[in-house]
């Protein structure tokens, strides 16, 4: 009988190592699903992260790259645009000067006088200019007074202002209480015709 329990005892002991041995072995083997399913996920994550990370760089890159070649180009543009209007301002100068031979300037001087006047409208008109206008002007007062009056058709008192004013040539012409002005000077022109002309020379420069 001893003999008989001892034999199913040891059976029982036997089948039990085994299923033991079979449920550590299933364990283990899913165990190292389970880490391969994990290390696969990890490498993706790290790939996808990184392939995020290079892409937003690579996209800083070329957005940084982009703009500065933006600004590099504006900043060329409007140097040459400088430099375009610096030569413009340089032949206005020497027009002032009576440099330039193709120009009278007397006869601009005169123009800018005359379209000034017919701007402030009044009889009595105060013209201011630089030192070398203003001498020009009170020389030859009565002969550009007489040349207005004829043109405009009416009688017109001229007064000169003794300070000259610091521009490169035209005039400023107020009316008496100095409430209305105008001012058609070779600077404020240049300044007006930069202003307008910018487009149009940007694109004569450019394309």
């Amino acid at each position: 009988m001893s003999d008989a329990i001892n034999s199913i005892k040891n059976e029982i002991k036997r089948r039990a190592d085994e299923e033991s041995k079979k449920i550590i072995s299933n364990a283990d083997g899913e165990a190292q699903k389970v880490l391969h399913a994990a290390k696969e996920k990890a490498e993706r994550i790290r790939t996808e992260t990184v392939k995020t990370e290079v892409t937003t760089m690579r996209k800083k890159i070329i957005g940084s790259a982009q703009l500065d070649g933006r600004k590099t180009i504006i900043n060329a543009k409007e140097e040459a645009l400088s430099k375009t209007f610096d030569k413009v301002n340089e032949k206005l100068i020497d027009i002032a000067n009576r440099k330039d031979r193709k120009f009278k300037y007397e006869e601009i001087l005169f123009k800018l006088i005359k379209e000034a006047a017919i701007g402030i409208d009044e009889k009595k008109i105060v013209v201011g200019a630089n030192k070398k206008d203003l001498s020009y002007i009170s020389s030859n007062l009565s002969s550009i007074k007489r040349k207005l009056e004829k043109e405009l058709g009416y009688k017109l008192e001229l007064t000169i202002m003794k300070e000259p004013r610091y521009i490169i040539g035209g005039i400023i012409v107020y009316n008496v209480d100095k409430t209305k002005i105008f001012n058609n000077t070779l600077d404020g022109r240049l300044m007006g015709l930069k202003d307008s002309m910018r487009g149009d020379i940007s694109k004569v420069l450019f394309e």
